[in-house]
């Protein structure tokens, strides 16, 4: 009875083990989005993904707004979330690999002089959600004195842009070159680099998980993949 016992027990525990884990990503195109036949596809989805792979990590994921993504992750609701711009108290963090390069974009037939924040007085502009709070203190406060607006929905920030409700957007260069390329067209847009590139990390609440992820990451990046999956066209 005893061994039959311990065999269920056994059972049990390898059941438990080989559950997927949940993994949230930012639901933003390039990096994670789903395509025209749903599937989910982006460069951090194919790095996440192929990192848990090698690892032997079974994993689902899904797609959240920056809020919702933030929300659930703190809630231990996600076993894992990417990126992860502030930090949660009993959180791991895996090595920064999502590197972020936010940039001011006008039409590029409505010049602006946009060479520090400061610039961005008085300005009408529209960012994505929780921007006040990742692009730090100056930032936040410099938005105090534009008609500033955060928005999720990177389609509503370009029909913003276009249709001359605001003069700029604030986002990462990579996401406002795939909607502009996309929906519009090539070259029609103005860059102002004003902000430093910066690497996130993902997020975990299991040490093991974590480390696993970190040692997946140092596998890419010795392969040289990892510089793989960041090629993408910009502007």
């Amino acid at each position: 009875m005893r061994s039959i016992l311990l065999c269920l027990s056994l059972c049990l525990v390898s059941l438990v083990q080989a559950a997927p884990i949940k993994v949230g990503l930012h639901d933003s195109a390039p990096w994670a989005y789903r395509d025209s036949q749903g599937q989910i596809t982006g460069i951090d989805y194919d790095i996440v993904q192929t990192i848990l792979r090698q690892q032997g990590i079974e994993a689902k994921f899904e797609l959240y707004s920056y809020s919702r993504l933030l929300k659930l992750f703190s809630e231990r609701k996600l076993d894992m979330a990417s990126p992860v711009a502030v930090p949660y108290p009993g959180a791991y963090y895996s090595q920064p690999y999502f590197t972020i390069q936010d940039v001011v974009v006008s039409r590029r037939q409505v010049p602006l002089q946009i060479r520090t924040l400061a610039d961005l007085k008085g300005k009408s502009i529209v960012a994505y959600q929780q921007a006040s709070s990742v692009l730090g203190p100056d930032f936040a406060q410099q938005m105090k004195q534009a008609f500033y607006l955060e928005e999720a929905d990177r389609k509503k920030q370009f029909e913003l842009l276009f249709n001359d409700r605001v003069q700029l957007i604030v986002g990462d260069e990579q996401v406002l070159s795939y909607y502009s390329r996309t929906y519009y067209g090539p070259d029609l847009l103005t860059i102002y680099p004003i902000f430093p590139a910066v690497d996130y990390p993902a997020a975990f609440w299991q040490a093991s998980l974590q480390q696993k992820f970190n040692q997946g990451l140092q596998q890419l990046q010795v392969q040289g993949k990892l510089e793989e999956f960041h090629h993408f066209p910009r502007f």
